[in-house]
């Protein structure tokens, strides 16, 4: 498992989250995939984790609200077109937020 410079703490928190419940589901789980582990139509997606069981593949992108607009929603547009090409794939977007403490 490793870092990717462009991930602030709480996506990666977040992300490790979603892999260990991926991972008690039963799936077989990648964090932050090189583009030789994914099919070529998603070669060129920047993808968080790929969780595979013996049904289905979860491709999924973790972002805060914050980053959600900062990235760019065509970004993640283009990740869930070029999943959806896949039989047996699905897109999750994980959206977290920090909670903030009440006054």
């Amino acid at each position: 498992m490793s870092y990717q410079d462009n991930q602030n703490p709480l996506e990666y928190r977040r992300l490790l989250k979603l892999a260990k419940e991926y991972r008690e589901q039963g799936y077989s789980v990648t964090i932050n995939p090189s583009s030789e582990k994914l099919p070529t139509v998603l070669a060129d997606c920047s993808l968080d984790l790929i969780a595979v069981n013996d049904k289905k593949v979860v491709a999924a992108k973790v972002r805060t609200r914050q980053n959600l607009s900062c990235n760019g929603s065509e970004d993640l547009g283009r990740i869930s077109r070029s999943v959806q090409q896949l039989p047996g794939w699905e897109f999750e977007l994980v959206v977290t937020n920090s909670r903030k403490k009440a006054d």
